[in-house]
């Protein structure tokens, strides 16, 4: 046979080989080639249009600072650690874009001091392999755990896996304090009824000055929201809050209008005007 004829051959069987679905991997490798039956990827497409994204974004500029997982507030301890995984594919479907957002995992204190949830969410977290920096754990209901000792511990283990820390819910309680000394937060966000009654000349508004100045002083960063009503916009705009997020600031978005939006302020602002008018259409 001649080379030129045995080339030709391995061309023609080459191009009879059936096309095959490249999906992306994460657990570790970048890429693999499996097929997949349509109907689970209608079903993996349905997911992904879920409103699920809420988008916070400095108050200065509107430039995304990072974004949550909002079933996470309102879940049952069962369904914990399937939330955490969508969102940490959430994550692992923009940097695959080379768009990396940062994303918020809304966390109880009560199911960080669960044994058999944290050893679940270790797991979970040991096999995502994004970078550090993209994940972001945030403590909620801090006054309805008990004992102090388990928290401080599972924070020291969330730590030394890359983990960053919000604190949510601030009100300048001595527990939330004592929290903030013994570790690095890099975001402390305002409790809303705070940020609602603050009128100007008021107790409250004297407060919130008192506390976004002790979050400053702490190398953190403070965050309002959810923004309900424009008078809480405005709040937050007169007391210079650093970030801010709620349906006044950005509606809830899916993964892939996320994914679209990018990092820029101007891309932010066209992407806003575009769902304000579907949002009149309907």
């Amino acid at each position: 046979m001649k080379p030129k004829s045995r080339l030709y051959s391995l061309v023609k069987n080459w191009t009879k080989k059936p096309s095959l679905a490249v999906k992306e991997l994460h657990q570790g490798q970048l890429y693999e080639v499996m097929m997949q039956p349509e109907s689970r990827q209608l079903e993996a497409w349905a997911s992904s249009q879920h409103l699920s994204f809420e988008l916070v974004l400095s108050s200065k500029d509107l430039v995304t600072e990072f974004v949550t997982l909002t079933p996470l507030e309102h879940a049952s301890k069962d369904t914990v650690i399937d939330l955490v995984k969508d969102g940490i594919r959430a994550a692992n479907y923009w940097h695959s874009f080379t768009k990396p957002h940062a994303i918020m995992l809304t966390m109880k204190a009560e199911w960080l001091t669960d044994p058999n949830l944290m050893n679940d969410f270790q797991e979970v977290l040991l096999k995502c392999y994004l970078p550090v920096g993209l994940i972001y754990v945030g403590i909620s209901d801090l006054g309805q755990s008990k004992d102090a000792n388990p928290l401080q511990e599972a924070l020291v283990q969330l730590q030394r896996l890359g983990i960053l820390f919000h604190l949510l819910n601030f009100t300048g309680q001595d527990e939330e304090c004592q929290l903030m000394l013994n570790h690095r937060f890099t975001h402390i966000h305002l409790a809303g009824d705070l940020i609602r009654q603050a009128i100007p000349g008021s107790q409250c508004e004297k407060k919130l000055i008192a506390l976004k100045a002790l979050i400053h002083a702490n190398d953190a960063r403070s965050v309002a929201g959810p923004i309900k009503l424009m008078h809480e916009k405005t709040v937050a705009e007169k007391n210079a809050i650093d970030c801010y997020y709620g349906k006044h600031i950005m509606p809830q978005m899916t993964l892939h209008q996320v994914l679209k939006l990018g990092k820029t302020a101007k891309q932010q602002l066209a992407m806003k005007q575009l769902l304000k008018k579907q949002s009149q259409k309907e």
